[in-house]
């Protein structure tokens, strides 16, 4: 017989967990994580979110246990990248016999650091060095989100990520004069994020791993491959969570590039940012929800996201699918007078009775296929509810925010009338290309639009045109009649 249980009191109840000091508190991330956001958008992340650097290095350091010494990150009014260098070159010029100092010093910085103050990668060494523009905590929680869900295994741990053919003098001179990092212990007491898209973390470990052979490549593009296995991952996750463990596959976003001209009538317009702006904007309440159903444990085991709960039900007898409905059930019973009970709960003409009346028509329109899915969704909706009609709405809004604003800053343009559109630039393009002819000589363009495809890259047949033209003003393209069968896509590694 199969054991489900609805965790109600002791310390791993919902009564521990809901009421702090006597009153009712929404929480996520103590049973399941899921997603790295909080309830307080900061524009401060901005810059960050747009290089990506800082979260990669970050990356790097989780993965050596390892952080800065505090003389370079104590000081805020002065900046890292700046701080950073000063401590490279007084540590070379004193390696060095010289009596010419300066000389040397325009010459370092000549070479191996940006106008503003930034390390050049040259060589792997460099990959820990890079930080944060911004100090905030989004920062590194984001870092802990990639690492957790993309980078088990000691995968930034292999000699191609960690050694580099860069080996000349100078280049040595430089990576020995790195200040040293501090070690700093794992916590193994911290829960860990939870992969509810294996298919997309496997595919960034084989993509990040065929980059790693190539070093050129990898130095000048991990940022922008960390940056939008980010987006991809979440864009999916908050499509498929919208399903109630409906869907089992990827759902296409279309993409245009950002030269084109757009119309209302194109798919990359109704297929793209239109399509998935809506998904983005409850993940505060799909968080909540999911946290509620891990009170339930099926033989002691957390139940997971929609998905693998209606894996569980399709697997139990019809009486022990009855139980966990109803277990469900108790978790909705559980909320609502609480909510109740809070001040304020709802905005004007709103209230739990609206709720209900209005939820069994939501339902019908949703069709689902089974009663769990049912009573999910009318779990979940109960919840979004009162968060979009009551003086909850600010943390709720805040909190969606963090990825609707990433997705802005990097993967929209806005388009007159037609509002935001999802695009790539031909640098995303062309890195991805690349990525996806891997180690071959050549593939078909057919070929091409399928792996870009499997990772998220969807463009309709107006940005394929535009696409096959840039492939032929940069001599790409490889025709052997004007059959897209015989159109081959040339490697340009």
């Amino acid at each position: 017989m199969t054991k489900i249980e609805l965790s109600k009191t002791g310390p791993d109840g919902l009564e521990e967990a809901y009421f702090k000091r006597g009153s009712f508190s929404h929480i996520t991330g103590n049973r399941i994580k899921i997603l790295p956001f909080t309830t307080k958008y900061s524009k401060d992340c901005d810059l960050d979110f747009r290089m990506f650097q800082g979260i990669v290095g970050e990356c790097f350091r989780i993965s050596n246990n390892t952080s800065f010494t505090k003389e370079l990150v104590k000081d805020k009014e002065n900046s890292f990248k700046k701080k950073l260098r000063n401590y490279i070159i007084d540590k070379a010029l004193k390696k060095v016999d010289t009596d010419k100092t300066e000389d040397l010093e325009e010459v370092i910085i000549h070479l191996f650091f940006e106008d503003d103050g930034a390390l050049i990668k040259f060589n792997n060494k460099m990959l820990p060095y890079m930080h944060f523009i911004s100090e905030h905590s989004m920062l590194k929680e984001t870092s802990a989100f990639i690492y957790d869900i993309f980078l088990t295994n000691d995968l930034l741990n292999q000699d191609s990520l960690t050694h580099s053919l860069n080996d000349n003098l100078f280049y040595k001179l430089i990576v020995e004069c790195l200040p040293p990092l501090e070690p700093k212990p794992k916590s193994t007491e911290k829960l860990l994020y939870t992969d509810l898209l294996i298919e997309i973390t496997e595919l960034f470990r084989k993509d990040l791993n065929f980059l790693a052979s190539k070093n050129e490549l990898l130095l000048n593009h991990i940022e922008d491959l960390f940056k939008y296995y980010y987006f991809f991952y979440l864009s999916q996750l908050a499509i498929r969570l919208n399903t109630f463990g409906e869907s089992k596959t990827l759902n296409p976003i279309y993409f245009s590039m950002d030269w084109e001209t757009l119309s209302e009538t194109r798919p990359s317009y109704n297929f793209g940012w239109k399509k998935i702006v809506y998904d983005l904007e409850n993940l505060f309440a799909h968080a909540n929800t999911i946290e509620l159903l891990n009170f339930i444990t099926i033989n002691g085991e957390n139940i997971g996201d929609y998905s693998s709960i209606v894996i569980y039900f399709k697997e139990l007898t019809n009486p022990e699918q009855e139980i966990l409905i109803n277990k469900i059930k108790e978790l909705s019973n559980f909320y609502k007078p609480q909510i109740e009970a809070l001040k304020s709960p709802f905005k004007a003409l709103e209230n739990w009775e609206k709720c209900e009346r209005i939820l069994p028509s939501s339902l019908k329109n949703k069709k689902f296929n089974n009663e769990i899915q049912e009573e999910l969704y009318s779990l979940f909706y109960r919840i979004n509810y009162q968060f979009k009609n009551s003086g909850r709405d600010k943390p709720y809004n805040d909190y969606a925010s963090w990825l609707i604003q990433f997705c802005k800053i990097n993967y929209t343009k806005t388009r007159g009338r037609l509002g935001s559109t999802t695009v790539i630039n031909q640098e995303t393009l062309l890195f991805f290309t690349k990525i996806c002819i891997a180690d071959n000589e050549k593939i078909r363009l057919k070929e091409l639009w399928n792996e870009l495809e499997q990772r998220g890259l969807t463009f309709d047949e107006a940005s394929k045109v535009e696409i096959v033209k840039l492939f032929e003003r940069i001599n790409l393209l490889e025709k052997k009649s004007d059959s897209g069968d015989a159109q081959y896509v040339k490697s340009i590694i």
